[in-house]
């Protein structure tokens, strides 16, 4: 006979859905972060670059719909339950924090684009570019380890819902503009 959870798995949670796209995202930094270790001491190939921007801008799109699940969807439903100790603001300001970092990204990118044999603009792009994963990793990991168990500790199953719904008018504003 199977286990009672095989009988009856438990319900899809929105931090389900916004795990599922952490771990999509930790695939492509992983990617991102091979690509530009191939930046080596003769500066930057086109085609390693090419690389670099094709993944970057892949995560940059990922990203900016998972922000929106996250300040558009999760922390409004899930803000009363916060207090001064466990707040949003840190979350919110990494968010800021990353797209201020994607646009120096790009630029030196671009900067490496203007002169591939420019071995200090290909160092700056890998530094800034691992500089990136490295924050990133470390967000996805604490939205993980305690704004998602405190989502789902404290969250209904009325509240998830609301969670879902606003999940769905992000995903059809998203769908609606590409």
């Amino acid at each position: 006979m199977p286990p009672a959870a095989a009988q009856h798995p438990r319900p899809l949670r929105p931090t389900d859905v916004l795990k599922h796209e952490h771990r999509r995202l930790e695939e492509r930094l992983g990617t991102l972060s091979a690509a530009l270790e191939l930046l080596g001491e003769r500066g930057a190939e086109n085609s390693v670059l090419d690389r670099i921007e094709e993944t970057a801008s892949h995560i940059d799109r990922e990203m900016a719909v998972h922000h929106r699940k996250e300040e558009e969807g999760l922390f409004p439903v899930l803000t009363p339950y916060l207090d001064r100790h466990l707040n949003l603001d840190g979350r919110i300001a990494d968010h800021e924090d990353l797209r201020i970092m994607s646009g120096k990204f790009q630029t030196a990118i671009d900067e490496c684009r203007a002169d591939d044999a420019d071995l200090f603009a290909a160092q700056m792009l890998r530094g800034y570019g691992l500089y990136i994963v490295h924050l990133v990793l470390e967000h996805l990991l604490k939205e993980d380890q305690i704004l998602f168990l405190v989502a789902e500790h404290c969250l209904s199953a009325e509240e998830e819902a609301e969670v879902f719904r606003r999940f769905q008018s992000i995903d059809t504003s998203v769908s609606a503009t590409v």
